[in-house]
């Protein structure tokens, strides 16, 4: 059996007040509470707060506490009793809020609806909560936050283009990694917690680095993905489609191109991140950036004559590579202040790093900086990104009439299991629906998957992990459902 479940709503839970504890989950609902009540009369305030529900709980977060400290004295045996009582604890919160709720109802001068989960902060989507996120952990530059709130649109474009026919959402991707990330930092592996081993190698203060740091890098880490995929889009996916609409007529156009101006102090920024990277790292990381071609040259003309059978499609052939993590990484860096600036700043230390681990994180090269005890953070990020592959819509058109068509969202990975004695992770392909409609090909996932986590190095410090992959077919009636595994796949970092 999993330890856990990683899903949306795992997800909402741990952004949503951050409460490591029952104390601190029911000083925020006790808060939320009296805020929402400043208005009512104070001699109906003392009756609600006279509810037994409140008196009885004001001690139990002490009592708590003290068994939580006892467990923790037992080691091993310990630690599982005191997951256990976290779940039970975790289990007990939705009746008391649902007994909270029933206390107050109907009390006068309480003329709005009252949502205990707004008070208590819970967000009810991602999309909505990445904003408030990116504040809350230290993410203050006016043009990086222009940047979060611009995402949404920028997404819209690509997800109505259909990058190349297939594209994922990056948006909300971004911030499950990061919460998901933050969530393994405090997991011992056997040397002590995982966020200790990664602050020690690249020397940033630990706590710094799992509450301000790690989210730079998660939040910020794709940032670069719209500007990366522009080009795709716009000579790949509009012009196809519009060479479809319009079969009989002779059309001409010139490609449009799009690279990063070399007239400032572009290749500076590049070279703060880049320090310390091998040889190979340092080449791509120019690449990605666009460097090798600093003067935009014009494409040909391109023309397309009318045909029996319509237009053939256009194949766009990009000379420039944009690759998203170096946009993104070079984002970062832009908005702290000019390349000067950063290198005499000690405090930009931690941006700088998470910079570089950003920068590396899309090569599919097998690079020696994705040795964990190279580039620790780097190699995190990677991990942590190619396991957020639940919940993430691929927009897929659909003919819903003869002269319509929908662009319909699917989602092929509802949840991710997580085994922690085992450091093993589980992908299981359900949704039938999903797989139809994208032609999901098991084999093919399976594959590029091994490509992508067969980039990582462990080390001598990071545990062993494995990923298993189930592609999973359920059939029989709602009340019995059968799942049959069809295939399945292991792959061992």
């Amino acid at each position: 059996m999993p330890d856990f479940r990683i899903n949306d709503d795992w997800i909402l839970n741990r952004i949503s007040s951050q409460s490591n504890s029952f104390s601190q989950w029911f000083s925020n609902l006790m808060k939320g509470v009296e805020k929402s009540l400043e208005n009512v009369p104070s001699e109906m305030l003392g009756e609600v707060k006279k509810e037994e529900i409140f008196e009885s709980l004001k001690g139990a977060d002490k009592e708590l506490a003290a068994a939580q400290e006892e467990l923790a004295n037992l080691g091993f045996l310990g630690k599982k009793l005191s997951n256990f009582t976290m779940k039970m604890i975790s289990g007990a919160q939705k009746p008391i809020e649902k007994k909270i709720k029933k206390s107050i109802k109907g009390i006068e001068g309480l003329d709005f609806g009252f949502d205990l989960d707004f008070l208590t902060g819970k967000r009810k989507d991602l999309s909505s909560a990445l904003y408030d996120v990116s504040k809350e952990r230290g993410i203050e530059t006016e043009g990086l936050l222009y940047l979060i709130r611009a995402l949404p649109d920028l997404e819209a474009f690509l997800y109505s283009t259909s990058v190349k026919k297939y594209y994922r959402d990056h948006t909300e991707h971004a911030l499950r990694v990061a919460v998901l990330g933050d969530f393994i930092l405090e997991q011992d592996f056997g040397q002590g917690s995982l966020e200790g081993l990664i602050s020690e190698l690249i020397e940033l203060d630990k706590k710094l680095f799992k509450d301000k740091f790690w989210w730079v890098v998660g939040l910020l880490h794709d940032i670069g993905y719209p500007l990366g995929k522009m080009t795709t889009a716009i000579n790949y996916s509009l012009v196809n489609q519009l060479l479809k609409c319009y079969p009989t007529l002779d059309l001409e156009f010139i490609p449009f191109e799009i690279n990063l101006a070399w007239k400032g102090q572009q290749e500076e920024y590049l070279k703060i991140i880049e320090e310390g990277l091998s040889k190979e790292a340092r080449a791509l990381i120019r690449k990605g950036a666009g460097y090798y071609h600093k003067t935009l040259f014009t494409h040909d003309l391109q023309t397309f004559l009318r045909q029996p059978n319509g237009h053939p499609e256009y194949e766009f052939k990009d000379s420039i590579e944009l690759d998203h993590g170096v946009i993104s990484a070079l984002s970062l860096l832009k908005g702290l202040g000019t390349p000067d600036e950063i290198k005499s700043n000690d405090e930009y230390d931690g941006y700088v790093k998470a910079a570089r681990a950003i920068a590396l994180h899309n090569f599919k090269a097998n690079l020696k900086d994705y040795i964990f005890d190279e580039q620790p953070l780097a190699f995190f990020l990677m991990l942590i990104d190619e396991l957020q592959e639940w919940g993430r819509p691929i927009p897929i058109q659909v003919k819903d009439t003869y002269f319509t068509t929908e662009l319909k969202k699917v989602t092929l990975l509802d949840e991710l299991l997580f085994n922690l004695d085992e450091v093993s992770w589980m992908m299981q392909f359900k949704n039938q629906e999903a797989k139809d409609l994208m032609e999901f090909n098991f084999k093919l996932f399976s594959n590029e998957k091994k490509k992508t986590f067969g980039r990582l190095n462990c080390g001598d410090n990071f545990p062993e992990t494995t990923v298993n992959l189930q592609d999973i077919r359920i059939s029989g009636a709602k009340d019995k459902k059968k799942e049959d595994i069809i295939a399945q796949d292991v792959i061992t970092i």
